[in-house]
């Protein structure tokens, strides 16, 4: 064999090698588009795109993430979780069947929307943050930049968002003596209507109204209460929807909880 054959074959056989291997799946894999309840367990369980993970398509083959999130995007898939060397997430895509109940189908559509466009602002400065709170302090990046900025969108009628201020005002008291976290609290409604609301309920971010149309439009932000967490060189670390997502999202920081 040429010697520059047998070169070319072997970086061949090499990059083969290093391909990353699909792992074990996590519980209730097998049956997670069984009905809505097993579906709806496992994805709120195990699919957390703001956690670092390797991508596989339908066929078990590695793919690039940003690829994965395209297709993922389009509601038209499954996806589920895998484990590899130990703690490497991994996340294949699995062809949603045309048998699949509506509800599920209608639900990952929602949600492979949603999660597409929060995949898209990670690692990015975040859109538009040029504020200033009920107490006329403004924030912008070239002030936040060398901080960690905490936001919270929500609007006052949301249940599930004042039900978890408590927990946040808890996380804000750890930190107290912290001069390099900022709380920012990012509300659709008015100013007016938020310093009233603000009489009965304590929340100790710093609380910024009147941004609905950018926290819609702009951010194309649609579930509530979400969590964003903006790193130390100003770039999104990530987004979820609840506290404990938040939690989790924040061990990768050097944040208290």
């Amino acid at each position: 064999m040429p010697k520059i054959t047998l070169f070319l074959s072997l970086i061949l056989a090499a990059s083969c090698s290093d391909q990353a291997e699909l792992g074990r799946p996590v519980p209730g894999t097998s049956t997670s588009m069984s009905d809505f309840a097993h579906f709806w367990s496992y994805y709120s369980k195990h699919i957390k795109f703001y956690k670092e993970f390797e991508a596989f398509d339908t066929d078990s083959k590695s793919m690039p993430v940003d690829s994965f999130m395209i297709k993922y995007g389009t509601g038209k898939y499954m996806v589920n979780k895998y484990i590899a060397r130990d703690t490497i997430i991994q996340y294949k895509l699995e062809k949603l069947k045309s048998d699949a109940e509506d509800n599920i189908k209608n639900q990952l559509r929602s949600l492979a929307y949603t999660d597409y466009h929060y995949f898209l602002k990670k690692g990015k400065p975040l859109t538009g943050l040029n504020y200033t709170d009920l107490d006329g302090k403004s924030y912008s990046p070239e002030n936040t930049r060398g901080k960690y900025v905490v936001m919270k969108f929500w609007f006052i009628g949301c249940i599930p968002c004042v039900e978890e201020m408590p927990k946040l005002n808890e996380i804000v008291a750890k930190n107290k003596d912290r001069d390099d976290i900022i709380f920012l609290s990012i509300a659709l409604d008015s100013e007016k209507s938020l310093r009233k609301f603000l009489t009965k309920q304590r929340f100790d971010y710093h609380t910024i109204g009147n941004k609905n149309d950018y926290v819609m439009n702009t951010l194309t932000i649609n579930q509530f209460p979400t969590h964003l967490i903006i790193n130390k060189d100003g770039k999104v670390m990530g987004l979820c929807n609840s506290l404990r997502e938040l939690k989790d999202l924040i061990t990768q920081t050097s944040i208290q909880i």
